[in-house]
């Protein structure tokens, strides 16, 4: 698969780092003209014009003295056998990859100042060719795709790894027609010799991979030989090792080999010993940290000296494992190709390799990552896996989805896949299978999924506004959430701005004014909750739908949801039959947009009634405070907190309890007749009209987004203090505040496409305004009486009424009354002209105990309560020297007749101002 970021990547390698003059290519033919004469890199301007221009184009390189490169082209097995008869075993490592075809192509540098030629050997057969590559040609690189399939560098041969060798002699000669073909050389001999070459050429890179002093010896041997005490070292660890051959080959390598170098390898033959000591690694100048490094342990004899030898790698040397042939591996092959430590064998069983370098089986079957899904929902980003399969034999395992934890405790394989798969046992096999089939995934494709709705700002810095299919603002994006929130899904055009807009606004006839524009202003407010928490003052309330069975509230609350999607009719995406759980994650998902929550109302069972009653204030908690619950996993580890990050409007056939509750919420209530059934029913009609104006009006919004937290920030400063005024609980005024400027802001869209003129606009924001405040005028009531120091006192109104509790008069004090009338109700305390003295533990104790019968709990503490008391002016307290305030202030009670205590009683007591009851409740 095409990957531009990828191409990108390369061809800006190719040409800042390596310098190389490279072009584009549509499939293999270039797209610029004279590009044989191309001498130089691209410039970074020119690389952006080419990946914007042609799409999906590859990479060319220009050969000859233009980049002073050169290549060979190996297309089937003949072509191989070919190359191996002209090289005679010459082939220096270099830059080399794999054709989409199979085929193998080399670059070497070219001798300077001198033109080679192109050579091509067409041999029998489809696709077999030798080609030696020169002037006025180029060739495809890496990752170019043609006909489906991608070049690739082999294992270590890219140009990050490997160095870029001269051309060897006898491609030098072909190319400047000095060595003419000679087709009759296929002797035996011929054969055997180039077989032994590359056998000693394979022993040489093994010991290369493994051991850097080698490695540098090798270089330094074929560039300028090595040094006599060096190359005594080197060849006699090698016969040591049982490689005589390569011993020789390695001299050879060489122009200091001469008849006195064959003279000394024979004589060091025939000295050495079958299985004798083999040169120590500290020979070689290495260190006890070095060796341990490359061998995994150090060999420490009893002088304390590390007897390791660079010659175990190549002692007990056996072949590499044969590739499978079946076509099904084909793709596992290609991943492992530049992954040096693991390969297939021909079963397609996974292969790794010891210290040695010799090969052990890892598992029986072998897996490989062909997709990572990355699912974003603005807080953080979950991974999983799609994994393919195949177990020895060529047999397929069906294509799996895990996450990355389950990837990582590596259950995954048999829980999937059954007992058939096998991971062979021993110390770290399971690590070495995952670290395999993790590097498989490195270059896999990558999807992200966005699982919440409303506003994101991509990596370019563009917002984009998302719904349950698709995205305003931008292609390609997808979207995954909740199957309840499936139909929160927006148009993708807009046919008429200006209709929708009037549609939007028409719904102001539906009902009253003290309905219709609280819940159409959270509408428009919604897509503002990102900027809005952005300038640091994100809305903290819900707006509370109630009225009696039959007043249409569940109807009227789905038709003004259905500015964000499809709702009319249908079951609301959330109600009180929901968890609070679900809510919660509802409301987490569902960001800069509505959500209605369904149907809260009193039950007849009591458990019931709490239980609605607790999920009422969970819900009142979660936007007030814009607060998930807290959870900790078994580890005492805090999980994932899903705070709302949207608005709400809740429906019911009652309003929850509690001063803090009251002004979490803006209350509308609506009246058995109160909605026009016949606008519902043509409004009901226009419902996808509704959407086109949210889309509009998004639309609008998306090129200020970067402006709108100050904007927004500074008009709700301006309007809360207007609304504070007539506010009881300041959450009341602000909520308001955020109604009006949102209203505004739907207003002012309107007004930019003409659906409203500027004299309409400013009579709505005004009748707006007004009707704001006599709703939180009305709702002040409503939270006086939640205030805890009112339900104390009508609580214990009520208990005086009903003789439940009682005082006496003070100047009785202790006094043992004799009269039934009289000791009727719990005694609480005393009271005189001017105060009810109550005992604080007794009276409060009675209070709660006679709201918990009626259902109810009271709201505070007792040490709060008479806090609330002392702030509403209600009770006498005392301030000692220390400024220390007490609430409950002592008080001598009288002994009275038939009390005959030594010491005067003085408690502390509640000190209540008398002029809170009426004289007769006493």
């Amino acid at each position: 698969m095409y990957n531009k970021d990828q191409m990108k990547k390369s061809i800006q390698y190719y040409a800042n780092k390596l310098n190389l003059p490279v072009i584009p290519c549509n499939g293999k033919i270039p797209k610029l003209q004279g590009w044989q004469k191309r001498n130089k890199a691209p410039t970074s301007i020119e690389i952006e014009k080419w990946l914007d221009t042609y799409h999906e184009m590859n990479i060319g390189l220009v050969l000859g003295q233009a980049s002073e490169l050169v290549g060979i082209d190996v297309d089937g097995e003949k072509a191989q056998d070919l190359l191996k008869e002209w090289s005679n075993g010459d082939l220096p490592e270099t830059w080399t990859y794999r054709t989409p075809s199979g085929g193998l192509r080399l670059l070497y540098r070219s001798p300077e100042g001198t033109p080679l030629k192109k050579v091509v050997k067409t041999l029998d057969g489809e696709h077999s060719e030798l080609a030696l590559m020169g002037e006025g040609q180029q060739t495809i690189l890496p990752p170019s795709i043609y006909q489906g399939n991608q070049y690739k560098w082999l294992k270590n041969r890219n140009p990050a790894k490997q160095e870029l060798a001269d051309a060897p002699k006898w491609m030098v000669d072909r190319m400047l027609g000095a060595v003419k073909d000679n087709n009759t050389d296929t002797s035996k001999d011929k054969q055997k010799q180039v077989a032994s070459i590359e056998e000693e050429r394979k022993v040489l890179k093994r010991l290369a991979g493994q051991c850097e002093s080698f490695k540098q010896a090798w270089k330094d041997q074929q560039q300028k030989g090595i040094s006599e005490d060096d190359w005594h070292l080197w060849t006699r660890l090698f016969v040591q090792a049982g490689q005589t051959d390569t011993a020789q080959s390695f001299s050879e390598l060489s122009s200091k080999h001469d008849i006195r170098s064959e003279e000394r390898l024979e004589e060091l033959i025939g000295k050495t010993k079958p299985n004798s000591p083999m040169v120590r690694c500290s020979s070689f100048g290495c260190s006890k940290e070095q060796i341990e490094k490359c061998h995994g342990r150090l060999n420490l004899n009893d002088d304390d000296e590390a007897t390791n030898s660079p010659g175990t790698f190549i002692r007990d040397m056996k072949d590499e494992p044969l590739l499978p042939t079946n076509p099904i591996y084909k793709p596992y092959i290609d991943a492992l190709e530049d992954i040096e430590d693991y390969t297939l064998d021909e079963h397609g069983r996974l292969i790794s390799f010891d210290k040695k370098g010799n090969p052990f089986e890892v598992s029986n079957f072998v897996a490989r990552p062909t997709l990572e899904v990355i699912r974003d929902d603005g807080q953080e980003e979950r991974r999983t896996f799609r994994i393919e399969g195949v177990l020895n034999g060529g047999k397929p395992l069906s294509p799996i989805d895990i996450t990355s934890k389950d990837f990582l405790s590596m259950n995954w394989y048999i829980d999937n896949w059954g007992i058939q798969t096998s991971i062979r046992p021993g110390q770290g096999r399971k690590d070495i299978f995952r670290d395999a089939t993790q590097h498989m995934g490195i270059s896999i494709e990558k999807q992200h999924i966005f699982t919440h709705i409303g506003w994101r700002q991509l990596e370019n810095g563009k917002w984009v506004y998302l719904h349950a299919n698709g995205c305003i603002g931008a292609e390609h994006i997808s979207i995954e959430v909740e199957k309840e929130l499936d139909r929160y899904v927006l148009p993708n055009e807009v046919r008429n701005p200006i209709n929708a807009a009037k549609a939007s606004l028409r719904l102001l006839k539906v009902a009253p004014k003290h309905i219709t524009i609280p819940l159409l202003a959270v509408v428009y407010l919604s897509p503002l909750v990102e900027a809005f928490k952005q300038g640091g003052n994100e809305p903290n309330f819900v707006v509370w739908l109630h009225g009696t069975t039959g007043s249409r509230k569940t109807t009227l609350g789905q038709l003004f949801l259905s500015h964000f999607g499809k709702f009319v009719s249908k079951n609301p995406p959330a109600s009180f039959k929901d968890t609070a759980n679900a809510i919660e994650r509802k409301a987490f998902s569902t960001k800069d947009t509505l959500i209605l929550i369904d149907d809260f109302h009193p039950e007849a069972s009591r458990y019931e009634s709490q239980k609605m009653a607790q999920i009422a204030q969970r819900v009142l908690r979660m936007y007030g405070d814009r607060i998930g619950r807290g959870r900790l996993t078994s580890s005492i580890q805090f999980q994932k907190n899903y705070a709302p990050r949207g608005m709400a409007i809740v429906t019911g056939e009652d309003v929850p309890k509690g001063e803090s509750s009251v002004a979490r919420f803006i209350e509308a209530e609506l009246q058995k007749n109160d909605v026009n059934l016949e606008e519902l029913t043509k409004m009901q009609k226009f419902a996808p009209y509704l959407a086109e104006a949210m889309v509009g009006y998004i639309k609008w919004l998306t090129p200020q987004m970067d402006d709108l937290p100050a904007l927004l920030e500074e008009r709700f400063h301006n309007k809360r203090e207007t609304f504070q005024k007539s506010a009881a609980h300041g959450r009341l005024g602000e909520s308001a505040a955020w109604l009006i400027v949102a209203f505004d802001m739907m207003l002012s869209y309107m007004e930019s496409i003409d659906a409203i003129k500027e004299d309409m606009a400013y009579q709505l924001l005004d009748a707006a305004e007004k009707v704001l405040i006599q709703t939180i005028q009305k709702q002040n009531s409503l939270v006086n009486q939640e205030k805890p120091e009112e339900i104390f006192i009508n609580a214990l109104n009520e208990l005086f009424a009903s003789n439940k509790v009682r005082l006496t008069p003070l100047d009785k004090g202790l006094a043992i009354e004799d009269s039934l009338v009289e000791t009727s109700g719990e005694k609480i305390g005393w009271y005189d002209n001017h105060f009810f003295y109550l005992l604080p533990e007794a009276t409060y104790n009675a209070v709660s105990k006679f709201l918990s019968k009626r259902g109810e709990s009271f709201p505070v503490s007792e040490r709060t309560l008479w806090k609330h008391l002392d702030l509403a002016n209600m009770i006498k307290t005392e301030v000692t020297d220390d400024g220390k305030t007490h609430r409950c202030v002592k008080k001598t009670i009288p002994k009275g007749r038939m009390r005959k205590e030594e010491k005067p009683y003085r408690p502390r007591l509640v000190h209540l101002f008398s002029h809170v009851f009426d004289n007769d409740n006493s």
